[in-house]
């Protein structure tokens, strides 16, 4: 039963956020070939295919039909959103590291005055 939900998930985001939904309307393509075989016996799959994705032809009279089939159309507007599923069996462990901050600076060994008397001088003539 727990896989399932994410399984679900997975599949309902990927239907609604990609293009992967026209899939579904792979019964109308295959009908639609049979109305086109219908017409014409001689007519073959791939010239179907052909016809109906690679060759821009004017609208004729079963335009309407032809833009029901898959991936004929982009009618998918991408709005990621994500769902996280957190089990309230799971719990997060904090671990807090410390650190001990420590200062090697002793003040009888650097004698700072020092070090500005010789740059701060008044100017000398010469």
């Amino acid at each position: 039963m727990n896989r399932r939900i994410p399984i679900f998930f997975l599949l309902l985001f990927t239907l609604a956020q990609t293009e992967l939904h026209q899939l579904l309307k792979l019964p109308v393509l295959v009908e639609h070939f049979r109305e086109h075989q219908l017409r014409d016996p001689q007519k073959s799959f791939i010239s179907y295919l052909v016809e109906h994705y690679r060759d821009d032809t004017d609208p004729d009279n079963d335009y309407q039909r032809d833009m029901q089939l898959p991936f004929k159309t982009t009618d998918c507007i991408t709005a990621i959103s994500f769902i996280f599923v957190i089990p309230s069996s799971y719990t997060i462990e904090r671990v807090f590291a410390t650190t001990v901050k420590e200062y090697n600076i002793h003040p009888d060994h650097i004698a700072v005055w020092q070090n500005l008397d010789n740059i701060f001088q008044p100017p000398r003539n010469a």
